[in-house]
């Protein structure tokens, strides 16, 4: 079966087949989706991928192995805190990163990137680098063997930047050694005599608590995407209901709704910023399809119901005792619960282990 696949020609055949009037408001939503929103933080990103650039521009490889936090670049926060749509955005904004034809005409492109499997031990990363640089990886191949030929293939293409999504993945369920040998691999990534790469890494928690270990403390820049709180979150969560509702969309935000809209939308995506971005954006999506020109309460009932799996008296947007209701697991009934309980009582346990931790 070959593997030369034209993808645009597939969406070519996909789009033929869509109604000219559905395709346009297709495309209304995915330009709106493509819009980048951003908060102060951004120029703590900004300016630690600067200096991780300018790191590289005056490297000296004779001290290649000192420590210098500009080498590795982390960005930690929960999930829908928008870390990976953060890290696109800037990282295409910087020349230094983007692709170029050198002087024989072949096409490089100094930044690698590609996510972290689960579960992901360090052998699995060295491969699945490889795997991104589009080499064919040779399963046999023993832990050690695989981080020199990753090494070994950077140079070769010339990647200057290695960026990791979803980096968590090689810590959070890696016992003391693994742990140890991922530090010891990030650490020689950014200290090779010949070659040395800087790391981009994003990803939710162990990830920060990982990068405080003694081997890569001297050789990072850690920035925390934290919460939406207090009076800073109102102020943020107006902004993005007017900036995407009016100046993107180009629409109306009903005048009529309740006072605490933006306090149950904070709620409903648990204070992190990128999920706002994403339910007013999916509140405006099922405006657009209604081909009304004002944002309701009821396209935020239809949204959370649509992310959530909620019934619709447990709705956030709809109900007089919302702050006592977990969206996270808005989407369980009865039964599951039932059977949690049975679960627990089969263990003998009194609380329940979450998801993704260990026991």
């Amino acid at each position: 079966m070959p593997n030369n696949f034209d993808q645009a020609a597939a969406v070519a055949r996909i789009r033929a087949m869509i109604d000219p009037e559905k395709l346009k408001v297709a495309d209304r939503i995915a330009d709106l989706n493509a819009r980048y929103i951003g908060l102060s933080r951004d120029q703590l990103v900004q300016s630690a991928l600067a200096g991780m650039v300018a790191s590289i521009a005056t490297v000296d490889i004779k001290a290649v192995s000192k420590p210098d936090k500009r080498r590795i670049v982390a960005i930690c926060g929960d999930s829908g805190a928008g870390k990976t749509r953060t890290l696109l955005e800037h990282t295409n904004r910087i020349q230094a990163m983007q692709p170029y034809v050198d002087d024989d005409g072949v096409e490089v492109s100094p930044l690698l990137n590609f996510n972290a499997p689960s579960p992901c031990p360090p052998r699995l990363l060295a491969l699945t680098g490889l795997d991104a640089l589009g080499y064919p990886v040779r399963r046999q191949l023993q832990e050690h063997q695989a981080w020199a030929l990753f090494q070994q293939m950077l140079k070769s293409h010339r990647i200057m930047f290695v960026m990791i999504d979803e980096a968590q993945h090689a810590v959070d369920t890696a016992d003391i050694l693994a742990t140890t040998k991922i530090g010891n691999a990030y650490k020689n990534l950014v200290q090779m005599p010949d070659w040395p790469v800087r790391l981009i890494l994003a990803g939710v928690p162990p990830l920060a608590s990982f990068l405080a270990r003694k081997q890569l403390y001297n050789r990072r820049t850690v920035i925390r995407f934290e919460k939406l709180k207090g009076k800073s979150a109102r102020e943020t969560v107006e902004t993005v209901l007017k900036k995407v509702i009016i100046e993107h969309a180009q629409l109306n935000l009903d005048t009529t709704l309740d006072g605490d809209l933006v306090t149950r939308l904070t709620y409903a995506c648990d204070g992190e910023f990128g999920s706002v971005v994403q339910m007013v954006r999916g509140a405006v999506e099922h405006a657009i399809q209604d081909g009304v020109n004002a944002v309701t309460i009821d396209h935020f009932k239809r949204v959370y119901e649509t992310y959530s799996g909620c019934v619709p008296a447990e709705n956030i947007f709809s109900a007089n005792d919302w702050r006592g209701m977990t969206p996270q697991t808005a989407f369980l009934r009865d039964e599951d619960h039932e059977w949690e309980e049975a679960q627990l009582e089969k263990k003998k346990r009194k609380t329940s282990t979450k998801f993704g931790v260990r026991p």
